[in-house]
């Protein structure tokens, strides 16, 4: 079992590697804007009905729709069919690197990113956590607060568990960070086609993802 969850704990840092390279694809091709959460989004929403730019708030409106349904989605697969929705998520974010790929710098900015608000949004439900933490893979500002309460919790009372849990969200934070370098040299290469990049760590957690339900159906046999 516990070569299971280590295997968990491996497909989770590989997706956070992929939320921080599509996280700064992002910020780098399209203006500093952090497409894998919606804070930004939702502001100028307010700012465009505020300043009565109704067709730049039609496009955003749309971008919101498409993080809500990218949401729902790994929800509703888990209850009405028995898909495997990290499996699924996994698959969909390929499809959408490669569509980023044939992308160009011409389209609009928001238009552009309407991919990743999918993929970002499926990806933050599909693999909401590991064992007994509950981490976000394509942000970093509540595991950042996760790593320091909890390395100030174990200074305090020196609770190993708080220093379990220190571990890992640094690990979540270091992973999703070398995402980011990757992406930002693979920009640097490439610009925009850079993002097909993005698909080494994606099959990378695909790939342990398969080895864990293939240990996991095989242990199932044999008991």
């Amino acid at each position: 079992m516990k070569d299971i969850i280590k295997l968990d704990y491996y497909t989770q840092y590989s997706m956070c590697t992929a939320g921080g390279f599509i996280a700064a694809y992002s910020v780098l091709n399209h203006a500093d804007f952090l497409a894998s959460a919606q804070t930004a989004n939702l502001i100028h929403i307010t700012l465009c009905i505020t300043g009565k730019n109704f067709t730049e708030l039609f496009l955003r409106i749309i971008a919101v729709l498409i993080y809500i349904a990218g949401m729902a989605l790994p929800i509703l697969i888990s209850k009405y069919t028995h898909i495997n929705v990290k499996m699924f998520c996994i698959f969909t974010e390929i499809t959408m690197v490669v569509l980023l790929f044939f992308f160009t710098e011409k389209m609009q900015t928001i238009i552009a990113l309407y991919p990743v608000f999918f993929m970002t949004s499926m990806q933050w439900n599909s693999f909401p956590s590991v064992d007994s933490f509950t981490s976000s893979s394509v942000f970093s500002t509540n595991n950042l607060k996760q790593f320091i309460t909890s390395y100030i919790e174990y200074i305090c009372d020196k609770d190993r568990t708080h220093l379990k849990k220190t571990k890992f969200f640094g690990c979540v934070l270091l992973t999703y960070h070398i995402g980011v370098v990757f992406s930002y040299f693979m920009y640097k290469e490439f610009a925009m086609k850079g993002v097909i990049f993005c698909l080494i760590p994606l099959l990378m957690g695909m790939s342990f993802l398969t080895y864990s339900s293939y240990l996991l159906s095989s242990r199932k046999i044999i008991y």
